[in-house]
């Protein structure tokens, strides 16, 4: 593998790695979406850990967006054809606008909701809501097309030289990860569970990551 700056992509590749983990680790604990994007009181109130997931949630979205700054800093094979390019840059920004969607359920969500909302202030509450889905739409779009074409030519050009079997599952289970916010915009609402298809597809991400921070010899 080409690399124009080896000490960024093995800086991204370790940062990629945390990203994943993080990530998959509050997916695991995340509840299953109720129908539609807007965050429901009903589930905030029983998910004591609602809090916690999501700032776990939030740090491995920032940490995404610093490990794909740092791969196309490392750029050669990384992000070559100009396709990879574009999808690291679609993952950093996209990354950009959907950690606002956790940083907001992390630390504003359950606090209002322990405090009455929307019952005590159903206008605050309705606009936070709003906030989370402008920043859904701007951000969890972008990066899954990001992270789509990363796995399609990780498929097609063997970049890190992922075992063939592991480079088409990271391909499925991304695809996949399309299936919530498909589900949740258009009503099809039985395709939500497929949220959690993003923990291997995160998982799948950090072990691309380690990959390009550790090359294989051959």
């Amino acid at each position: 593998m080409t690399l124009r700056n080896p000490d960024a992509a093995q800086a991204g590749g370790y940062v990629l790695a945390a990203a994943g983990l993080l990530v998959a680790v509050g997916l695991i604990f995340h509840p299953v979406p109720s129908g539609g994007f807007e965050e429901r009181a009903s589930v905030l109130a029983s998910t004591p850990f609602w809090g916690p997931i999501h700032i776990a949630i939030a740090a491995g979205f920032v940490l995404c967006v610093l490990g794909s700054l740092l791969v196309l800093v490392a750029g050669g094979d990384l992000t070559h054809p100009w396709v990879g390019a574009l999808s690291w840059g679609a993952m950093a920004v996209g990354m950009v606008f959907f950690t606002g969607v956790a940083l907001i359920n992390g630390w504003v969500m359950h606090y209002l909701t322990a405090r009455g909302a929307p019952t005590s202030d159903a206008l605050l509450y309705d606009a936070f809501n709003r906030l989370l889905l402008g920043y859904g739409w701007l951000g969890n779009p972008l990066f899954l097309a990001g992270l789509t074409g990363v796995a399609a030519l990780e498929v097609r050009y063997h970049t890190v030289r992922m075992p063939h079997a592991l480079a088409w599952a990271g391909l499925v289970v991304v695809v996949l990860s399309w299936g919530r916010g498909i589900g949740s915009a258009t009503g099809l609402y039985f395709l939500e569970p497929l949220i959690f298809a993003n923990v291997p597809a995160f998982l799948w991400l950090a072990y691309y990551g380690l990959r390009v921070a550790r090359p294989p010899l051959t």
